[in-house]
C-alpha cells in the first residue's frame, strides 16, 4: 500500500483509466489514484485478476474502483473500452495511463528469425499506439496520457539477448512523443522510464524505486501540479526525485 508519507495531489471528482492496472505496475497506479480521490476504470479480460487487484486495494478505496470488459490491446477491443469510459464520465477522462508492456528477454537479434522478433515489437509497442488511438480522443482537453517505459532502449550498451526489448522501448518512446506533438499539450502526453523492478507481489528485491514511490509519481503527473510537464521522458530513478517532484521542489532534470 502506499506509504502515508509520500503526498499524493488531491483528484477528488477525477477519472482515470489505468490500462494494464490488473499487472505488477500497474496495481501501484490504481492504489494512489484512488488514495489521491480519483475514480479509477481498469480494462480487463480476465475477473480473476480483476478480483485479485481488487482484494489487495483498501476496502475504503474499492467502491471507486470500476473493471470495463474486454481486451484493451485489440482495436476494436480497445475502441469499444473507450466508449465504455466514454459513457461514465461527464466531458471525457481526466488521465489515462498506459502500463501494458512486460519485459522480455531475447530472443537474440539475428539467430531466432522474424516471427520471433516481430512477437517482441508487436507485444512491447503496439498495444501503447492501440492505447493511444483509442483513448486520446476519450481525454479532456486538460487531460494527461502516460507510458510507462522500461529503461534498456536507454542503456549505453545493449545485448544480443535484449535487442529486440531495446528496440520496443526505444521505438515507444519515440512514438509517444510523436503523439505529444500531436496532442500540443491538449491533453498533456508524457514517456516514464521507470527505473524499478516490480513483481506481481509488489516491489522486488534490490530495485531503488519501490511500488509505491512509481505509483505516487504517476498520480502526481495526472493531477493539477504537473500541468505545464507535457512531451518529456521522464527517467524515474530515486526516491529523493520522487519525493522533491511531490512536494514541489523538482531539480533540473528530475522531470527530463
Amino acid at each position: 500500500m502506499t506509504t502515508p508519507s509520500l503526498p499524493l495531489p488531491d483528484l477528488d471528482g477525477a477519472t482515470a483509466l489505468v490500462a494494464g492496472g490488473t499487472g505488477n505496475v500497474g496495481f501501484f497506479a490504481v492504489d494512489a489514484l484512488l488514495r489521491a480521490g480519483a475514480d479509477v476504470l481498469v480494462p480487463t479480460r480476465d475477473n480473476s485478476k480483476f478480483d485479485r487487484l481488487r482484494s489487495r486495494l483498501a476496502p475504503a478505496l474499492r467502491d471507486r474502483l470500476t473493471g470495463l470488459p474486454g481486451d484493451v490491446g485489440d482495436p476494436e477491443g480497445a475502441r469499444e473500452i473507450a466508449e465504455q469510459a466514454r459513457s461514465k464520465t461527464f466531458g471525457g477522462l481526466d488521465a489515462v495511463i498506459s502500463t501494458v508492456a512486460t519485459w522480455r528477454q531475447g530472443p537474440p537479434v539475428l539467430s531466432a528469425g522474424l516471427d520471433a522478433f516481430r512477437d517482441v515489437i508487436e507485444g512491447a509497442l503496439y498495444p501503447h499506439f492501440v492505447i493511444a488511438e483509442a483513448f486520446v480522443p476519450v481525454l479532456k482537453a486538460g487531460g494527461s496520457f502516460t507510458t510507462i517505459n522500461g529503461p534498456v532502449g536507454f542503456t549505453t550498451a545493449v545485448q544480443s539477448s535484449t535487442g529486440p526489448i531495446a528496440a520496443a522501448t526505444a521505438a515507444q518512446n519515440r512514438l509517444v512523443l510523436a503523439v505529444a506533438d500531436e496532442t500540443g499539450g491538449a491533453p498533456r502526453v508524457n514517456d516514464v522510464v521507470m527505473w524499478a523492478y516490480l513483481g506481481p507481489d509488489g516491489t522486488r528485491p534490490g530495485s531503488n524505486l519501490r511500488g509505491e514511490e512509481v505509483g505516487a509519481f504517476l498520480s502526481w503527473l495526472t493531477g493539477p501540479d504537473a500541468a505545464q510537464v507535457h512531451g518529456r521522458t521522464i527517467h524515474l530513478r530515486t526516491p529523493d526525485q520522487v519525493r522533491r517532484t511531490l512536494t514541489g521542489t523538482p531539480q533540473t532534470g528530475d522531470l527530463g
